[in-house]
């Protein structure tokens, strides 16, 4: 989890270079992450794709060792 916390203050570095303060930041952080606003730089955009990429890593570790043990399935199934 910490490099989801590293990446998540990279991400406020971006934003807070941007010229916002402290609150401003927090807020447009936390609305870049929950997808309610755009990304205005290509900094910003690669970051928050690593960011979620990050994200989607534990669940993808947990897939892996449902496979291991022989517990195997499609995303797709799961409706």
């Amino acid at each position: 989890m910490s490099a989801l916390r590293e990446k998540r203050a990279a991400i406020a570095g971006a934003v807070a270079a941007e010229g916002r303060d402290g609150a401003e930041t927090e807020a447009r952080v936390a609305a870049l992450l929950a997808g309610r606003a755009e990304p205005e730089t290509a900094e910003l955009r690669h970051l928050l794709t690593e960011y979620r990429d990050l994200e989607a890593l534990p669940a993808d570790e947990a897939d892996v060792r449902l496979a291991e043990q022989g517990e195997v399935f499609a995303r797709e199934d799961d409706a």
